[in-house]
């Protein structure tokens, strides 16, 4: 049964480190915003599911927004959500953890 959980992990692990390289550093926000969106409003799929786009739609915009008024110069949007992103992503892992057995 560990093996298979191992594998499991593995296999997922892969497949994030693989869809980030595809999209871009942008990517990873998706793989993030669902687990706030949970934390946020629960597991209840019929919710969770809106709640994440709409979620993930508007932290994207504020980062837009701030990629653009930060400076004279435009900052690629990438800076902003890794700068923004780093402190929830952690923040995320902190709590998810908690509940791992």
């Amino acid at each position: 049964m560990a093996l298979i959980r191992y594998a499991v992990i593995a296999v997922a692990t892969m497949v994030s480190a693989i869809s980030v390289s595809m999209v871009g550093i942008i990517g990873w926000i998706g793989l993030i915003i669902p687990h706030v969106a949970r934390l946020m409003i629960g597991s209840m799929n019929m919710r969770l599911i809106p709640a994440s786009a709409l979620l993930g739609a508007s932290f994207l915009v504020g980062a837009d927004i701030l990629a653009r008024s930060l400076s004279g110069i435009e900052i690629p949007i990438g800076i902003v959500t890794e700068i923004v992103g780093i402190p929830i992503f952690v923040l995320v892992l902190s709590r998810v953890r908690r509940g791992w057995t």
